[in-house]
């Protein structure tokens, strides 16, 4: 079963750190193969090469055909020989190819920065993570990244490298009716954040469903996951783990004691209704009813600033701790979370 997270994802990776107390990780190993499937199948030359290509990672490549390419008659390798033919032989694919390819065609420092994520996940979650293997594709902008049972039953993530080409590719003239190539979106679909969206699959896995469906619930767990992902990245500026150009960050940081009067005078806490709610947990160009200048998803940035201020009230609380509970109202309240005028 696919666990697919289309990403409705611009800024550089800073390298200055964050924080203090972060733990020392050098010790823990983490490898991470990055296997490009796309460089495989443009190599590829003659038949026999299907049989080799789909016994060196069958659960990728079954998936690959039959769901991403949809090819018909995806067990039969006469079949799937002549679809790859025509595959690469189509215009927009080749263009596509050539951008992955002039892009990324150097991986180490994604690979560095995806070794290091790794070693803070076996470090807070040694229990729940295993090393996956990273299999990047082009998918006619069809897919952007999911986790996949991989061979041995082990975690596989696919990233499709043709969903994170911003800005040499103006996503929202793909199909200017869907939202979901809205510019609000795909201006993260880049090199930037694609550690971050790995990231994101994990945590969303480790942290699970909110406990309910008002707005408190969905915003303290939200915050939750935002607060791991910085655990989970420490040296990655704050506007990427929130998706926040730096000046949207910049007015959520200056504006925080207005964002949480909103919410207290307008009582959304404890609101449910999704259509009132859905643009402060969920990407939008803005948050209704504030300035202008107020991104979408305010609420999870006012969640996170709570988690932030519980962990510090009580540091003998682990992670794990902090996903344990469950009761959203209370975190608030003894987070005695109160942002000061600036």
């Amino acid at each position: 079963m696919i666990r697919i997270f289309l990403i409705l994802v611009t800024i550089s990776l800073l390298s200055a750190c964050k924080r203090d107390n972060t733990p020392d990780v050098s010790g823990i190993d983490a490898d991470v193969k990055i296997l490009r499937t796309e460089n495989e199948i443009f190599n590829m030359r003659e038949f026999k090469d299907i049989d080799n290509l789909i016994k060196s990672h069958p659960a990728f490549y079954q998936l690959y055909f039959k769901e991403i390419l949809m090819f018909p008659n995806d067990k039969n390798q006469d079949s799937i020989y002549k679809n790859l033919q025509m595959f690469v032989k189509d215009s927009l694919v080749t263009d596509l190819f050539e951008k992955v390819k002039n892009k990324y065609s150097d991986m180490s420092a994604l690979k560095d920065q995806t070794d290091q994520m790794y070693r803070y996940l076996l470090y807070y979650f040694p229990d729940k993570t295993s090393i996956p293997n990273l299999y990047t594709f082009i998918s006619e902008f069809g897919y952007q990244i999911f986790i996949f049972q991989d061979d041995g039953g082990k975690d596989g993530i696919g990233i499709g490298l043709d969903m994170f080409l911003h800005p040499d590719i103006n996503y929202k003239m793909i199909d200017p009716d869907n939202t979901n190539f809205s510019d609000y979106i795909t201006r993260t679909w880049n090199k930037d954040h694609l550690v971050k969206k790995i990231a994101d699959l994990h945590v969303a896995d480790i942290v699970g469903e909110a406990p309910g469906h008002r707005l408190i619930d969905q915003m303290i767990q939200n915050g939750k996951m935002l607060y791991i992902t910085d655990l989970l990245l420490p040296s990655v500026h704050d506007s990427i783990i929130v998706e926040y150009t730096g000046k949207q960050l910049e007015w959520c940081q200056e504006n925080e004691l207005q964002m949480w009067s909103f919410f207290f005078d307008q009582k959304l806490f404890y609101e449910s209704n999704p259509t009132k709610i859905s643009k402060y947990i969920n990407p939008s160009p803005k948050s209704p009813d504030m300035p202008d200048e107020a991104p979408g998803r305010t609420a999870n940035y006012i969640g996170w600033q709570i988690v932030k201020t519980y962990m510090e009230r009580y540091p003998s609380t682990t992670v794990n701790d902090l996903i344990d509970l469950k009761d959203s109202q209370m975190i608030m309240e003894k987070s005695k979370y109160k942002p000061k005028q600036k």
